[in-house]
């Protein structure tokens, strides 16, 4: 079955989140992730969706852990951040 890693993040600037992930591509690619899909959210301004392919999750925690610190918290201003691991059913 496929792994997947679905991230909610909320800050105050979406399109400079937007940028941020779009930045860390090569981060995201040598953490075993796949970008599948970005959305921004139509109910919560401020708000990204972003969906993962996962083929090793140890690396893509390791990812997580360091995008909070970095990708999301100093370029993206991220204020409150969720993920998933989620196997398609």
């Amino acid at each position: 079955m496929a792994l997947q890693l679905l991230c909610r993040l909320d800050g105050s600037d979406p399109e400079a989140l937007v940028k941020a992930l779009m930045d860390d591509s090569e981060d995201q690619a040598h953490a075993g992730l796949s970008r599948l899909q970005l959305w921004t959210d139509a109910d919560q301004a401020g708000r990204v969706w972003i969906l993962f392919d996962v083929s090793d999750r140890a690396k893509a925690e390791g990812w997580l852990q360091r995008a909070v610190v970095d990708t999301h918290g100093r370029r993206a201003g991220v204020t409150a951040s969720d993920a998933h691991f989620l196997r398609t059913a």
